[in-house]
């Protein structure tokens, strides 16, 4: 007999509903309220003029990283694949998280500029690496929306199963994009530290009422075990378990996303130190969700039509319908606190970096609006293909890390600490490393998945030193570059401080 497959939805909907509207006026409350202070320079608007401290970075780092990729990812790919291949991302997450506060997030906050591209920029001196770095940066931030906002969509269907999956995507993708328009970084930030402790909160919340259930973790995991015999194992190819891991350590430092965040901190010390703090609650509270919650869902609903679904799964199962709407909520401000600072990457690279690199003279009230009218078509344009998703979210999120590692891991890592690297090494590694992950993830090339990185990466890397090595040496202007943002005198520059 076929099992019939489910998909969970909130047991009396005007509570979880009130509860959804409630967090949706608070976020664009937010949003309104920062408007005129996030209009007084680029600079503000962008990264928050770069005065983010340090217990609000721990929080609005961790609400970054814990997106829809970890919230719905790790649990839906422990459901979907085994409990030891959901640990296998997260360890490799944690990793290049880890990698980012010891190798980067100094250098880049130092760096005094508030884009990514704008940092290439600096380091070679070159205005086609800043393009080359931009289009690459803006279009993993569209494409790393589209699972956040297939989030949102699966959330409006557990609150409003009456609206549908498709219309819970445009309506969250118009929140997102109203919010982040009116307040730009400084509403971003904000939002991001309340929704990182929701999220930490709401993450452990189903725990004790899971464990007074089954009396104990080995329980949970016994339950689970009954239903699908190799939940605790992983069920991918050995190959996928090193491109993963390949793809997140490498990856992560390029994600559009952290890029924002590094940029708005009020110093280099602040950008590592949050971190820090950060990395123990995401490994708490997902290792966590893999191990209890993910296993819960199995033993209680082993047929879910979607495994994004396992966490409303669990709340059906164990809490009320105001703390279905709260856990409701806390997903949103889980899709939320990423999609917003990816809208706000997004929109630098279309209305800052790539004018700048082609020489048009935009007034900043001008680079403003374009930055606006950028964020909402970029929600817009994701939510359609979100409507009709390629993948389950946590793939998806792993494939656009691939893309960043592979395009921009050379550059941006090995270049900041590798004297001899230039701006012709740059530009090929980037373009080569992007191109060939592409050509071999849209080509169906490699046999087992998640490996297009095994690949690409260490093409990139070859093609980087190779190219550098092969041309001149960097030039005196490339190397001042370099030292800018590995001296610990650098004041931030006029730009973001938003003197003239």
């Amino acid at each position: 007999m076929i099992p019939v497959q489910v998909t969970p939805e909130v047991s009396s909907g005007p509570t979880a509903i009130a509860v959804l509207l409630g967090y949706f006026v608070l976020v664009i409350g937010i949003g309104l309220y920062f408007y005129k202070r996030s209009r007084r320079s680029t600079g503000d608007f962008w990264v928050a003029g770069g005065q983010i401290k340090t217990y609000t970075q721990v929080f609005a780092y961790y609400a970054v990283l814990a997106s829809a990729g970890s919230f719905f990812g790790f649990g839906g790919f422990a459901y979907a694949s085994g409990a030891a291949w959901a640990m296998v991302v997260l360890v490799a997450v944690t990793a290049g998280a880890l990698f980012t506060m010891i190798f980067l997030a100094g250098p880049i906050r130092r760096a005094g500029v508030y884009t990514v591209p704008d940092y290439l920029r600096m380091r070679y001196q070159s205005d086609r690496v800043r393009l080359v770095g931009a289009l690459i940066f803006a279009a993993c931030a569209w494409a790393y929306i589209i699972p956040q906002l297939t989030a949102g969509g699966i959330t409006m269907d557990f609150v409003l199963p009456q609206l549908g999956y498709g219309i819970g995507v445009i309506v969250a993708a118009i929140v997102f994009a109203l919010y982040v328009s009116l307040g730009g970084m400084w509403a971003v930030t904000w939002t991001d530290f309340v929704q990182g402790i929701m999220m930490f909160v709401l993450a452990l919340l189903p725990v004790p009422l899971i464990l007074m259930d089954f009396g104990s973790v080995g329980g949970t995991l016994s339950a689970a075990l009954a239903n699908d015999p190799e939940f605790a194992a992983s069920q991918m190819p050995g190959l996928s378990h090193i491109g993963v891991s390949l793809a997140w350590i490498f990856g992560a430092l390029a994600l559009p996303q952290f890029g924002q965040r590094l940029l708005a901190s009020e110093s280099d010390r602040t950008a590592r130190r949050g971190f820090m703090w950060m990395m123990g609650l995401y490994v708490l509270s997902f290792g966590v969700s893999i191990y209890i919650v993910a296993a819960a869902a199995m033993a209680t609903e082993p047929n879910l039509a979607n495994p994004d679904y396992f966490y409303y799964a669990v709340l059906v199962e164990y809490t009320s319908p105001i703390v279905q709407g709260i856990g409701a909520a806390g997903l949103l401000a889980a899709i939320m606190s990423t999609t917003d600072a990816l809208l706000v990457a997004l929109s630098a690279s279309i209305s800052h970096d790539i004018p700048e690199t082609l020489d048009m003279e935009l007034s900043e009230e001008r680079e403003l609006l374009i930055g606006q009218v950028v964020i909402w078509v970029g929600a817009l344009t994701t939510a359609v293909v979100a409507t009709d998703p390629p993948g389950i979210i946590a793939e998806m999120t792993t494939f656009v890390t691939g893309a960043l590692a592979s395009g921009l891991f050379p550059a941006i890592a090995i270049g900041t600490w590798w004297k001899r690297a230039n701006e012709w090494g740059a530009l090929a590694a980037m373009i080569t490393g992007f191109v060939a992950y592409g050509v071999l993830l849209f080509g169906g090339v490699m046999a087992a998945p998640f490996t297009e990185a095994l690949v690409a990466v260490p093409l990139g890397i070859l093609v980087f030193v190779g190219v550098s090595l092969a041309t001149r040496r960097p030039t005196g202007e490339e190397l001042i570059g370099m030292q800018t943002f590995h001296s610990d005198s650098v004041s931030p520059s006029s730009e973001l401080s938003g003197d003239d």
